[in-house]
């Protein structure tokens, strides 16, 4: 049988070095009141290690000190009967044993006085002189001093509100860890800055670009009464071209150009559109520029441009804008760093269009708060981009620059961006009766003509029906003088017949009587002949004149009523016709009234958002906003009583101090590389600090020293 060989210390007179589970006699116990218990939610590791813990316990107020130098042999986890009153022995939680006969053997090999730690867990009446005490181990004080730590998962402790790097990037290295807690409702505006690039307010910031398919210095711009124009020659704007021209007038400029262009509607009514743009951004163009002539506006007021590309504006609001947000923070929470962190501290990006951006201040790879400023203002399309610079960017990248020299930050770019992009838009009045004046002088002047010869051949023609009507009435009066000529010789010639008739009938009577023999009778019927032939020529004379009569009156009328219709058809022609070219040319004339009476015509569009430009400026601010003072005072207070979340790997100081007055570990993972206590007083000291355990260096600070006055110390790292 083999048997193992230990290199054991040298035996005492009572057995092998002092230890928790036994007393020997003549042990030295000291009994005392401290302010730190068995839950081991607060341990203490003093300046100077356990000689300092040893001097703290025995120069404790005689109230609440009690030695014992002659203790008698004690068994670990059985009560200790002591010669104590109890009233005394009440008002101790603490008992520090020590044995100067036992030395221990201390890593470094050589003997030191071995000191055990234990708190009274109960105390109870034995005798008028006799106390029970029911004691536990102290495991954190007793063993901590001889314990070595190696590499721990730091889950949260104030190691990140102490450590000299743990701001590293801004915050992004180790701060930006989510803490899970209540941040209020909303956010308060703790400053703001501001950058104008244009306002309508105490000056005129802004300039004036007009698109315009006429030329508005066309040579032939005549006036009234001799229009013309020529056609807008084109214009190349950001390498985009346009068919229109676009010229760029300063805005106290603009009324005195559109003033000596009010007259001239057949040029401005080729405007297209009319743009305010802020002179900040107009500068930054590659411009190419020539003055434009145009009458009654002085030399250099209008350009007409050919604009390149646009020069992007770098600007910094602020050449350390963390350290200004700090300066609005309550000065005992400056050391935390961590409000410097979304969502603690949040940053507004705004030109108050409705785009505003929220940075997280930690993203901001930059110690000033720096953005770019990348105008584009092309009528119809124009927009100033403002973005911030290198936000999102990888730690150590630099913007990217190609070959045409369009440059990438090399984060977020424009994806976290807002911009000014609806811009004000006017328009002008044209006179529309100037307009209708000019565009119809020729047709005008032709309608005049053709009312004067429409007048001419209506009094030609209203002449030419007069004589008409008066040869008219001429060949009635002959015609009737033809017919009376006519019955009068029908008259006579009947006369003459009827004469030879009775001649013929006497002659006829005379020979019958002759034959008869009847001179008598004879003569009678030569005297009745005559009697019948004159009173035949005396009815067709009646006849003759009752006709005649009759046909010279009807002549007469007729003739009388032709003249009559002659003379009153030639006035009304000639009053109808002087109607006629009266109304004609009232015609002409109000057209012309009308014309004057027209609706103003407009030129341009308008439109876009002019109440930022009038009320308060074209810019960009930033706003910081934080924590409410209610929800900052929970988040702060809270890390400085526990610390950050850190969840990292780091190492712990041998002292466990990173704080002024106490220092909170709660670990994830611990390692411990050497110790001189049993094993599972090992698995105590993990636990210790995986529950959670705050480390003071003085213990009458315990509970009693203000939270802002724990603050961090120098010469920490993560």
């Amino acid at each position: 049988m083999t048997s193992a060989i230990f290199d054991l210390p040298e035996q005492s007179t009572f057995g092998y070095d002092h230890n928790y589970s036994a007393w020997a006699p003549n042990s030295q116990v000291l009994l005392c009141k401290v302010p730190w218990n068995a839950s081991y939610r607060d341990g203490v590791y003093m300046d100077g290690g356990q000689a300092a813990m040893n001097t703290y316990l025995e120069t404790r107020p005689t109230t609440e000190r009690l030695t014992i130098t002659d203790a008698v042999y004690l068994k670990m986890g059985q009560p200790i009967d002591l010669d104590i009153p109890f009233n005394v022995a009440n008002k101790m939680n603490y008992i520090r044993v020590h044995n100067p006969a036992q030395p221990i053997t201390s890593p470094g090999g050589s003997d030191v006085d071995a000191y055990l730690y234990y708190f009274i867990a109960n105390v109870e009446y034995i005798a008028p002189n006799t106390t029970r005490f029911v004691v536990q181990l102290d495991v954190f004080q007793t063993y901590v001093y001889s314990t070595t730590f190696g590499q721990v998962f730091l889950e949260r402790g104030h190691k990140g509100i102490a450590a000299s790097n743990a701001f590293d990037e801004f915050g992004r290295a180790f701060l930006n860890i989510p803490e899970g807690m209540d941040i209020g409702g909303e956010y308060v505006i703790m400053h703001n800055w501001s950058h104008s690039i244009a306002s309508a307010r105490g000056g005129l910031g802004y300039g004036i670009l007009i698109m315009s398919n006429v030329a508005l210095n066309s040579p032939n711009a005549g006036d009234v009464n001799n229009a013309g124009f020529i056609n807008a020659s084109g214009s190349m704007m950001e390498n985009l071209p346009s068919a229109a021209s676009i010229y760029l007038v300063d805005a106290g400029d603009f009324l005195t150009v559109m003033d000596s262009l009010k007259d001239k509607p057949w040029i401005t009514a080729g405007i297209v559109s009319i743009t305010a743009i802020p002179n900040d951004a107009i500068e930054r163009y590659e411009l190419i520029t020539g003055d434009v002539t145009i009458p009654d506006v002085p030399a250099g007021m209008v350009k007409d441009i050919m604009v390149g590309s646009a020069v992007d504006q770098a600007l910094d609001f602020d050449d350390n804008f963390r350290d200004t947000i700090m300066s609005f923070v309550p000065e005992q929470y400056r050391h935390l760093k961590k409000l410097l962190t979304f969502p603690y501290c949040a940053l507004e990006f705004t030109t108050y269009s409705g785009q505003p951006v929220i940075l997280k201040p930690e993203a901001w790879d930059s110690s000033g708060a720096v953005f770019n400023e990348v105008p584009h203002l092309v009528p119809g399309s124009a927009k100033i981009v403002f973005y911030p610079e290198g936000y999102n960017r990888r730690t150590g990248a630099t913007a990217q620059v190609d070959s045409l020299g369009t440059k990438n930050d090399a984060g977020e770019f424009l994806d976290v961006a807002t911009s000014i992009s609806n811009f004000p838009q006017f328009s002008i009045l044209n006179n529309s009766y100037v307009a209708f004046m000019a565009s119809n002088r020729n047709s005008i002047a032709f309608q005049h003509h053709s009312a004067d010869w429409s007048q001419q051949r209506a009094m030609t023609g209203n002449q030419l029906s007069f004589d008409q009507a008066s040869a008219g009435m001429g060949l009635t009066e002959e015609l009737n003088r033809l017919n009376v000529n006519a019955a009068t010789q029908s008259t006579s010639l009947a006369n003459q017949t009827a004469g030879y008739q009775a001649l013929q009938g006497a002659g006829n009577s005379v020979v019958g009587a002759i034959q008869g023999k009847d001179p008598i009778g004879g003569a009678m019927g030569v005297l009745n002949a005559g009697v019948g032939f004159a009173i035949s020529q005396n009815q067709n004379n009646q006849s003759l004149n009752i006709s005649t009569n009759l046909q010279n009156a009807a002549t007469n009328a007729n003739v009388s009523n032709a003249g009559y219709m002659a003379d009153t058809n030639l006035q009304y022609a000639s009053y109808a016709a002087k109607g006629d070219y009266q109304n004609a040319i009232a015609g002409i004339t109000a057209k012309v009234q009308d014309a004057k009476l027209l609706q103003p015509t407009t030129s341009g569009q308008v439109g876009g958002d002019t109440f930022n430009l009038a009320k308060y400026q074209w810019g960009v601010d930033l706003k910081v906003k934080m924590l409410q003072r209610s929800a900052m005072n929970q988040v702060c207070g809270y890390w400085m009583r526990f610390g950050y979340q850190m969840n990292i790997w780091t190492t712990m100081p041998a002292d466990f101090h990173c704080m002024t007055h106490f220092t909170y570990w709660k670990l994830r993972e611990t390692y411990i590389v050497s110790s001189n206590c049993p094993e599972v007083f090992k698995e105590t000291i993990r636990g210790i600090f995986e529950k959670g355990v705050t480390v003071w260096r003085n213990p009458n600070d315990i509970g009693v020293v203000a939270m802002t006055s724990n603050l961090p110390v120098e010469g920490i790292t993560l």
